[in-house]
């Protein structure tokens, strides 16, 4: 790095405001500089709070599918956030949402700050979408649901089979029903489709609740009936 290069990365960790400035439209030259001056590194602690007063805009993008956002947010997945448990989980969940909104083609129909302000009410019946057959591809085992057997088929969860049912939802399984949401949330043709589709990708940020949520339960259930009715299980 040479003298130049080192008075640059010198402003911007002095300067929050630059590197926030950076990062508020993210362009093809953007993740070459984060990585050429070490950016993320440098700032440690206050990662977390820049990283927070950008998520409202890095919605906004994401819903208009700006690719170079995802590389941004990829670049962050081995980077410590945030010092504080509670505020990294908070962080990860929302940038995870962000990145695979901003790596799935298309641009939202609609305005996503109606979602967000009036999220309880497009959440009614948005359970429903487990039954589309895009989401048909998330797979659970016969061996995965057989211990759940008894119970699905009563419609009822004791409180331990719900721990079971939050460890089905592994990493690779959160983000393949995520992807299928955000695919549908930009491509799907009818309008309140897709507006439910994003209401759910927002009330999915808590991992630790998806053995709760009508959705996530509705998707098990599914994937038990029709081993049922092929008498499978």
């Amino acid at each position: 790095m040479n003298s130049f290069d080192k008075k640059i990365q010198t402003r911007l960790r002095m300067h929050p405001e630059m590197l926030r400035h950076i990062l508020t439209e993210p362009n093809e030259e953007t993740l070459t500089t984060l990585t050429r001056y070490k950016l993320f590194e440098s700032k440690g602690a206050y990662l977390s709070q820049l990283l927070l007063s950008l998520l409202p805009q890095w919605e906004y993008l994401a819903c208009e599918g700006n690719a170079h956002l995802g590389q941004i947010i990829r670049n962050l997945e081995k980077t410590p956030i945030s010092p504080v448990a509670q505020e990294s989980n908070f962080l990860r969940a929302n940038l995870l949402r962000i990145r695979i909104l901003a790596e799935t083609p298309g641009v939202f129909p609609f305005s996503p700050l109606i979602i967000q302000e009036h999220l309880l009410n497009f959440l009614e019946g948005a359970d429903l979408i487990a039954d589309l057959p895009q989401l048909m591809v998330i797979h659970f085992s016969r061996d995965e649901l057989r211990p759940l057997a008894s119970e699905l088929a009563q419609y009822r969860l004791s409180p331990l089979s719900r721990r079971y049912v939050q460890n089905l939802f592994h990493q690779e399984r959160q983000e393949a029903i995520l992807t299928n949401l955000a695919y549908l949330c930009k491509n799907y043709p009818l309008l309140g489709t897709c507006r439910q589709a994003y209401a759910l990708l927002l009330s999915l940020d808590n991992i630790e609740n998806w053995s709760k949520h009508p959705f996530c339960l509705r998707l098990v259930s599914n994937r038990f009936w029709d081993y049922r009715t092929k008498e499978i299980l």
